[in-house]
């Protein structure tokens, strides 16, 4: 039979699932970018029988497999596997009497962001520092200490009350040699959206770099080696990676 297949161009979801601690394929979110890479190590032998030399034999061996994609959404479990890390939600609370100390012209970073009803006291006691005279507030609920305020440069403790919003807190370093199983959901518009699926089966992420400050949408650019599953047995079966093309 004939294969009608033809042009490619792809759209689709990206689904990742962390081996270790399996709990389904979760999307990774919006991507711009999927591509799989073999990459060869050429073994050749030189003609040593004629001047001038030339190639007698050559074989090529696939040295590794590599899946690279861009993430553009700052999602923390996308934040935590770009930089070996773990993710953890935090709900929203209360902290009453936070110690800091404070100083004039400085931001006093408080152990929670998205921080609101911020009340800030000295230590040694007496009245309350004074909103917008003392101090003013960043956009994260931050108190960022006044110049010319009743905080002198000799510096004073304080104590902080505040409400702070659910968040997330992304440890960077913490959990290396992570992996996982890759899947991409795709569908072809060359096809009239003709999907085609593949699946990864065990891939192994390198860093990647996190950019928060630019003129243009950010996006974290990941890189995974494919390892071999040797659960995959089977006369035919790659133990590495099966596209599935729906004709």
């Amino acid at each position: 039979m004939a294969d009608l297949r033809g042009a490619f161009l792809g759209a689709g979801k990206q689904y990742i699932e962390d081996l270790d601690d399996p709990k389904g394929l979760i999307f990774i979110g919006n991507c711009n970018s999927l591509n799989y890479e073999a990459q060869v190590q050429d073994i050749e032998e030189q003609d040593y029988t004629t001047p001038g030399g030339g190639l007698d034999a050559s074989v090529q061996r696939i040295q590794s497999l590599t899946v690279s994609y861009n993430a553009r959404h700052f999602k923390a479990a996308n934040m935590a596997r770009a930089m070996f890390g773990s993710a953890a939600d935090v709900a929203a609370g209360t902290v009453t009497a936070e110690p800091h100390t404070a100083y004039p012209g400085a931001l006093l970073m408080l152990a929670n962001p998205g921080a609101t009803n911020v009340v800030i006291t000295p230590e040694a006691g007496g009245a309350a520092l004074v909103l917008d005279t003392d101090y003013t507030l960043d956009p994260a609920g931050f108190p960022v200490i006044t110049e010319g305020g009743v905080v002198t440069d000799a510096g004073l403790d304080v104590e902080v009350d505040y409400s702070f919003a659910k968040h997330a807190t992304i440890q960077a370093l913490v959990r290396s040699g992570k992996r996982y199983r890759h899947v991409f959901v795709g569908l072809n518009e060359a096809r009239s959206g003709k999907p085609v699926v593949i699946e990864c089966y065990r891939v192994n992420h390198s860093p990647a770099s996190l950019s928060f400050i630019g003129d243009e949408f950010q996006g974290m650019e990941f890189t995974a080696k494919v390892e071999k599953d040797a659960t995959k047995v089977g006369t035919g079966l790659s133990q590495y990676m099966v596209i599935k093309d729906v004709e």
